[in-house]
């Protein structure tokens, strides 16, 4: 039925009305006026006049047209074809893979039912991708390096058609992409038949395989410590047997586990022990060499990645009195250090320790007690803490950690070092000076300290040497102001090394020492403050020597090499290197300004390139915790490499990191299950109300689908007015209209 109706809701003789009204008093009007002109041409002007009137009624009433038209359409089928890996393993008698048989199923279903239903295929394993017909399966490969039924019901869910009669998902039900599929069924009712393609390989009497079924793996190792890699190996038909486990780091075999399969279900652990010995992002695999009665060798290995780094630094700072040096130490160093972190306790009253730390959960109200704390930090700073107020078995345990491996520097005060009653003690007992009794004195004069041989060349006094005075002449660089004393101490160990002097009335007296104790690392340091070498450095605008002795000084204690380096620069790292498919990626930089520092003032991002010439930019913001310390998170769509390069902007001063590459998706994440998953399937299907059927029985359901076309009742409405348009027009019309006028000499 076809209607005309208005959108402002009057009537349509309303309309015409005011249309006719509008064109009689205008004809009237050129009735009278242009009586004087011949009749083309006052014609030509009520025309134009006219065609004005019913443009503004047209735009005032706005009049549509409507009518309903019958229609008559085909039904949209939607097959979802699995593409990943582990479709590309044959396991049936046939020998044919799994993707082969699925693809030839739904080619010869799409001849059958072309003529009848609009098909849309689409193939997908992490990423969906909707082909143009079934032909176009011939150039897919089943190579996917995940699974995702989510986003397979999704991309089904986004057909265009609003007439889906049936879904169709033909897979072997692996899904190891996070996320749940039952949430991503297609809405209005679309019903889902699951086609399950391959088989429960377990069921199979005369199937024979091992495989690497599990393997754990921490993303990070420490370099030249112990770790450990745990794989869980299966086996199916071949109980008795005696195998091979290989740990392959870069390809090269670093283990070997020798095991006797058994029959039971479940995997038999076998672990591996080593010590990372190179820096970087390593990939281990655990292997178990292929044997002749297996059908699929793709699961025979597992690889994982790992970060190897080097641990990170952890300080304790015990001091006794609340002096200059704290402060220093701790505001300029430690806090400012992103390559630290620390707990401080200074004492306030006997016993009463106040804690500073930026360790996430740790609070101490005093001197640990237990190995497990103690074992928390890498290097020990003692202060001006008399040895009364560290229990003997707390220095015991104190010296076992250094002898496992930490360091351990003794400031000197008035209430340390042979002041203090640290001679005899535990303690006392691996620094590298002879300490004196608590009557052995101080220094009062001020020095600077007299850098030996052997000081020139430590790392202790990398890139900050030409500060110092040595035993050959005065300091290259001026400007360091002097130590206001030191304690006295009554000369170094046999087998320590001096590092520095301080010129005394009776010779040089070491003020600075350090040596190796069996796996740690010890040192004294005589010199009463540091502090203005932090404070008058900063003034003149100088190299910040504070920074570096300090920074050096617990580096060579905690056993690494790098120095500290005083120039503006971002470093970055990922949390793991490599993710689940749907895992999210942590990034985080630290960046340190023109003097080392930590700073939380620069702008930072993060510019990703990944597959499909994916570029991305992700801006990290500043965190808690240590200073300088910057991160984001990621979520990348597919699986494979992605590059990360981190940029820092700090006033006119930009650094950049190398790339960091990443992946996702573990190597050989298709193959760690292969039997078909039809319990998933299952599920699938009964919550759409479709049915589950395995790929050889599954033509019935082809047979079931209703052919007929769907009949629809569509409601069609025109506007009559096109406001742009019919605005232009009436311009048009009143300006033809102006310019006749003028040519007819009218007024």
């Amino acid at each position: 039925m076809f209607d005309i109706t208005l959108e402002q809701g009057h009537g349509l003789a309303t309309m015409l009305g005011v249309a006719a009204l509008a064109i009689g008093l205008s004809a009237v009007f050129y009735r009278r006026a242009y009586g004087a002109l011949r009749a083309v041409q006052w014609q030509a002007l009520l025309a134009l006049r006219i065609v004005a009137i019913l443009i503004v009624v047209l735009l005032l009433f706005r009049p549509v047209t409507s009518y309903t038209k019958d229609r008559q359409e085909k039904r949209a089928l939607v097959f979802l074809v699995d593409s990943s890996a582990s479709m590309n393993i044959a396991d049936d008698s046939s020998g044919e893979k799994r993707f082969d048989r699925a693809r030839r199923k739904v080619t010869e279903w799409c001849e059958q039912l072309g003529g009848d239903f609009e098909l849309h295929v689409v193939e997908f394993s992490e990423q969906a991708n909707a082909l143009g017909d079934a032909t176009a399966l011939i150039s897919v490969a089943p190579d996917g390096k995940s699974t995702s039924l989510s986003r397979a019901l999704e991309a089904a869910g986004q057909v265009s058609s609003a007439n889906v009669e049936a879904v169709f998902l033909l897979s072997d039900g692996i899904d190891n992409v996070k996320g749940n599929p039952l949430r991503s069924i297609p809405r209005g009712g679309v019903v889902v038949h699951c086609v399950g393609v391959g088989s429960s390989l377990r069921g199979d009497v005369s199937y024979r395989d091992v495989q690497v079924a599990g393997m754990s793996c921490p993303p990070r190792l420490m370099l030249a410590n112990l770790a450990r890699i745990t794989a869980s190996v299966d086996a199916v038909g071949l109980g008795g047997r005696v195998v091979n486990v290989l740990l392959e780091e870069e390809g090269e075999q670093i283990g070997e586990a020798e095991i006797t399969l058994d029959d039971r279900q479940g995997g038999q652990e076998v672990v591996f022990e080593f010590r990372p010995a190179e820096k970087g992002r390593r990939t281990y695999t655990v292997r178990v060499p292929s044997l002749a009665e297996e059908r699929i060798e793709e699961n025979n290995r597992r690889s994982a990645v790992a970060d190897v780094i080097e641990p990170g630094i952890r300080v304790l700072y015990i001091e006794g009195t609340l002096r200059g040096d704290y402060g220093a130490i701790v505001n300029r160093f430690l806090q400012k250090d992103p390559d630290l972190e620390f707990c401080a306790l200074v004492q306030t009253k006997p016993n009463v320790f106040l804690c500073r730390t930026n360790i996430e959960g740790l609070q101490l109200s005093g001197i640990p007690t237990d190995a497990e704390t103690l074992a928390m930090f890498d290097v020990f700073i003692l202060g001006d803490l008399d040895a009364s107020f560290i229990q003997p078995e707390q220095q015991k345990l104190i010296v076992e950690r250094i002898r496992n491996g930490a360091g351990l520097i003794m400031l000197g005060g008035y209430h340390s070092l042979g002041p203090g009653g640290y001679q005899g003690t535990p303690i006392g007992g691996v620094l590298p000076m002879q300490l004196g009794d608590r009557e052995v004195g101080q220094v009062d004069d001020p020095f600077l300290p007299v850098l030996t041989p052997e000081g020139v060349r430590h790392p202790l006094f990398t890139n900050i040497e030409d500060f110092f005075p040595t035993e050959q002449g005065d300091a290259v660089i001026e400007g360091l102001p002097p130590l206001k004393g030191c304690t006295r101490v009554a000369g170094a160990r046999p087998g320590a090394t001096v590092l520095a002097n301080c010129p005394t009335e009776s010779g040089p007296m070491p003020v600075l020492a350090v040596q190796k104790v069996p796996q740690g690392r010890t040192a004294v340091f005589c010199g009463d403050t540091t502090r203005d070498w932090q404070q008058a450095m900063r003034a003149q605008d100088q190299d910040p020597v504070f920074l570096r002795f300090w920074g050096q000084m617990v580096r060579w204690l905690a056993g690494r090499s790098e120095s500290v380096g005083t120039e503006m620069n971002v470093v970055a790292r990922t949390d793991k290197p490599y993710y689940d498919p749907g895992e999210k990626i942590e990034i985080t930089a630290v960046v340190r300004d023109s003097e080392g520092e930590g700073t939380a003032d620069a702008k930072v991002v993060a510019r990703i390139k990944g597959p499909d010439d994916l570029q991305e930019q992700v801006a990290l913001s500043a965190g808690s915790g240590s200073a300088g310390h910057y991160g984001a998170t990621f979520e990348p769509k597919t699986a494979g490499t992605y590059e990360i390069l981190v940029e820092a902007a700090l006033a006119a001063q930009t650094d950049q990191t190398d790339p960091i590459a990443v992946e996702v998706g573990r190597p050989y994440l298709e193959y760690e299950k292969l039997d078909l998953n039809d319990t998933l399937l299952e599920e699938i299907a009964k919550a759409t109300g479709g049915r589950y059927v395995p790929l050889t029985t599954a033509d019935h359901l082809i047979d079931r689908l209703d052919r007929s076309m769907k009949e629809s009742r569509e409601f069609i409405q025109t506007k009559l007015y096109w406001p742009p348009g019919l605005w232009i027009l009436f311009v048009s019309c009143l300006t033809a209209e102006w310019v006749l006028r003028k040519r007819f000499q009218l007024r």
